[in-house]
């Protein structure tokens, strides 16, 4: 079917069933960012392939709500669709509930699949929409008797990790988290977020594309762990190593039947930002249920020594793959055709070579020219470019390593730039290495530190429109909180051991993009009188293409970090290269 084919059968169904608005979430029953193929109805729906969006249908209007990341793919993506675009955080923004309160008449039935939204998402929604009397019916998956090719279940099997990459066995991150239920004064906790359960439990799997996670529902309570799963997925020496750590295993459709099981006297926490609305409300009337923060995301953020010198030997094979990937480009460039999507295979090939390789940490962004102002641009077989012996080309990648995940971004020169490309790569790259060199006191939120990042761009009236940094995980998603560095608040201090990536980037529609992007780790530095003070050390090792600079923007402060960060990749690296690769190396990270 076509998407207007889609609609129209949708409508049909909401009809039937006497509904007049149909959201369709862009998660799945775990608050997912990138889903399981079952679940990727939003995709399926609308055409769109972003991470993040919401698609309503109402009986004579449907719409997909995004934010600035995807405006310009968004637009392309829904081209004929009959699905408009509605832009969130940007000054006016009208978000869908809202909107739905103003198009629907009083007393109107929206439907939702309460499998497929969290908890104070549909309170969120349930709120805006009460005055007028609209309802929700809460539990109805209108799409399952339209989408007849549904993808089914995964079932990759389930893998576990042993001590010597994560430092610290699932038994005692299993404590730590029984010392959290105690203190709040309760008796068990109830886990929906799948990377916080694979933290938890030392597995891994690859039930979704490019985050090693099983999809799964986690209890633990002062005596017992549990872990519901597709047993199928389990071998029995996994099995058994799981059950040594005191975790029993159980169906993964069983969650409702285990609670209807348990003593009504229980005292349940959960977490009602990631926990799906069917599973909170069958819990919370069985159960006195507390609702609090999971204590997992910042115990998983900040990395113990084993993890970190993980991170740093991961980003090391990347820096290798990425200076062999470089080469090849640049060798090849003016000899053959080289497109968007080859060049991205081509960089998966030199990764897939490094030993601990399990996959990449998304899908590669490989954009050249114009394609570059899409911040997360995906190139197709059918829409992509060739690379020309000129302008910048922008490749955003990472892998899975059994031992850490990268996510690095590199904009480099294929040639002759015009003085705005090199004035923008030069502003960008400052900005990244301001943030990279500072110090900052303990207590630093990110957007008390955003700033450092985008002041090279706001004095010469410039501006991006995403987070600067985002958390990264240890071979698990490669976007995790709770820290963020971004304007906005986002309640969460940056701590010593949490790994956070670097990016600023500008973006000119129908031109260029630019995004320098590394990872960089907090540490210690200083504490004297007027306190403790924290700073970056910087673990991606990729150099920077000096030729596309503008010097003359930068300070000496800013050309000695640039100077002595290639020259530790030069050192780091040409170990692994052949000599050819070598000397090229050698001076592409020559001082300027």
């Amino acid at each position: 079917m076509t998407i207007q084919e889609k609609l129209t059968e949708l409508r049909r169904i909401m009809r039937r069933e006497n509904i007049s608005a149909y959201i369709i979430s862009g998660t799945d029953p775990h608050n997912s960012e990138y889903l399981p193929a079952p679940w990727q109805q939003r995709k399926w729906i609308s055409g769109f392939t972003g991470s993040f969006g919401t698609v309503v249908v109402t009986n004579d209007a449907a719409g997909l709500w995004t934010d600035t990341r995807y405006f310009i793919q968004a637009e392309q993506e829904l081209a004929g669709s009959g699905i408009a675009l509605h832009k969130l955080r940007i000054p006016g923004a009208v978000d869908y509930p809202q909107w739905l309160s103003e198009v629907l008449e009083a007393d109107s039935k929206v439907g939702i699949d309460g499998f497929c939204m969290s908890v104070s998402d549909v309170r969120n929604l349930k709120n805006v929409l009460s005055p007028k009397n609209i309802t929700v019916q809460e539990q109805i998956d209108l799409l399952g008797e339209m989408w007849l090719d549904r993808p089914a279940f995964p079932m990759g099997e389930l893998m576990r990790l042993d001590l010597k990459y994560v430092g610290e066995s699932a038994s005692e991150r299993v404590a730590r988290v029984r010392q959290f239920i105690s203190a709040q004064g309760s008796d068990v906790m109830l886990f929906s977020c799948l990377d916080e359960i694979a933290w938890m439990y030392n597995i891994r799997c690859n039930d979704i594309s490019y985050n090693p996670l099983a999809i799964a529902y986690a209890i633990v309570e002062k005596e017992k762990a549990h872990l519901f799963i597709k047993l199928d997925k389990v071998t029995p020496e996994v099995q058994q190593q799981l059950q040594a750590d005191g975790i029993e295993l159980h169906d993964y459709h069983h969650l409702f039947l285990f609670l209807d099981e348990q003593d009504k006297e229980k005292k349940y926490l959960v977490d009602t930002n990631t926990c799906n609305y069917a599973v909170y409300y069958h819990l919370a009337k069985r159960f006195e249920t507390k609702e609090v923060e999971s204590p997992v995301p910042l115990m998983k953020s900040v990395k113990n020594e084993t993890e970190l010198e993980g991170f740093r030997l991961a980003c090391k094979k990347d820096g290798v793959a990425l200076t062999k990937f470089f080469y090849w480009l640049e060798k090849n460039l003016t000899k053959r055709t080289i497109t968007e999507l080859e060049a991205a295979e081509q960089l998966g090939k030199f990764r897939a070579e490094n030993e601990g390789y399990m996959s990449d940490s998304f899908g590669c962004i490989s954009a050249y020219g114009k394609n570059a102002a899409l911040p997360h641009y995906s190139a197709t077989p059918e829409q992509q470019s060739e690379l020309q012996p000129k302008g910048l080309y922008l490749v955003d990648s990472g892998a899975q390593y059994i031992h850490g995940t990268t996510d690095v971004t590199r904009t480099m020169p294929l040639g002759e730039l015009t003085r705005l490309e090199k004035e923008d790569y030069t502003l960008v790259l400052k900005g990244m290495i301001d943030l990279s060199r500072l110090y900052f006191p303990k207590g630093s939120k990110g957007c008390n530190i955003d700033i450092v990042a985008r002041l090279p761009l706001y004095m010469n009236l410039r501006n991006f429109g995403h987070g600067t940094g985002h958390g990264v995980g240890y071979f698990l998603n490669v976007h995790e909180g709770p820290q963020s560095i971004r304007p906005d608040l986002k309640n969460q201090e940056i701590l010593p051991g949490m790994v956070t990536s670097n990016e600023p980037g500008l973006y000119r529609e129908g031109l260029h993009g630019i995004r320098h992007e590394n990872l960089i780790v907090c540490q210690p530095k200083a504490e004297n009188e007027f306190g403790e003070f924290y700073q970056f050390e910087t673990i991606t090792l990729c150099y920077f293409d000096t030729s596309a600079l503008l010097v003359e923007l930068l300070t000496k402060e800013e050309i000695e970090w640039l100077n002595e960060y290639n020259e530790r990749v030069y050192k780091e690296v040409s170990p692994y290269l052949t000599n050819e690769e070598k000397e090229w190396l050698k001076e592409k990270t020559h001082n300027i």
